[in-house]
């Protein structure tokens, strides 16, 4: 449970010192899109069924795009990109298959 804290704590410093570093428009609302969704993302939890209200609510009004805006190795190396795929798809806001997000090149039907 400790480490379980600890990770999610380590997550939102990574977040919030990124946010820092970036300086575009989306820093802080792309920010806040990634900590309402952390246990629906973060590599080391299990994903729940399904997105909580908060989390697509903040997709929904953030967008998808401005997300993947502020997504760089940091965060990368503390989410799972496939989840926040399957997240932004759940939420109704689903990512453009073979678009980029961070780093990421979304997956698409082949």
């Amino acid at each position: 449970m400790k480490k379980q804290i600890f990770c999610q704590f380590l997550v939102v410093c990574m977040l919030l010192w990124s946010s820092q570093i970036q300086g575009n428009r989306c820093d802080a609302s792309g920010i806040e899109a990634l900590m309402a969704c952390g246990d629906s993302i973060d590599k080391e939890l299990p994903s729940p069924p399904k997105p909580l209200d908060g989390c697509c609510t903040a997709v929904r009004i953030i967008g998808t795009k401005c997300v993947c805006e502020v997504i760089n190795k940091i965060i990368e190396s503390a989410i799972d990109m496939q989840k926040l795929v399957n997240v932004a798809s759940a939420c109704g806001r689903p990512l453009a298959p073979h678009s980029q997000c961070g780093s990421y090149l979304v997956p698409g039907v082949a």
